[in-house]
């Protein structure tokens, strides 16, 4: 009896992925610092809780990580989980300015910085769907079905 094994599906263009990867690992190695940083700072001298801080680092280090893990491993749907890792750590960080901004500048420049954080949001969502739809097209034009 011969079993034949699946072979994992992937994504046929790792170029696409390798800003999503370097931005993945930036953030990993920013919000991880962050943590780091949160735990040996005096609690004076930041805004939030040192605890609750080096949690949401460590928390969006750790989902930082594994997309780009994902990525590395070209699965289906990678793009869309990095997409919504820097959708929600945008929305996070803007959350963050609109309750801890202390300052009047800060308090005045977070309109700006919400509409440029939706355009930004917008045109990654749009790379993003139209690159899933370049990769059906190219599996279909080399005479495979679309797994995705």
């Amino acid at each position: 009896m011969i079993v034949a094994m699946k072979e994992p599906v992937i994504s046929s263009s790792p170029r696409r992925e390798r800003g999503l990867i370097v931005v993945a690992a930036l953030l990993a190695i920013m919000q991880g610092s962050a943590a780091w940083r949160a735990l040996h700072i005096p609690g004076e001298q930041v805004s939030l809780l040192p605890g609750l801080e080096a949690a949401a680092g460590a928390g969006w280090a750790l989902a930082a990580a594994w997309v780009m893990v994902i990525l590395l491993r070209r699965r289906p749907r990678a793009r869309w989980y990095a997409t919504g890792l820097l959708a929600g750590f945008a929305l996070y960080s803007l959350g963050r300015l609109a309750v801890f901004a202390q300052a009047d500048y800060d308090r005045q420049r977070l309109p700006f910085l919400a509409v440029a954080t939706a355009a930004v949001l917008a045109v990654l969502v749009a790379y993003v769907a139209r690159s899933a739809q370049v990769d059906t097209t190219e599996k279909e034009l080399n005479g495979r079905k679309s797994q995705d």
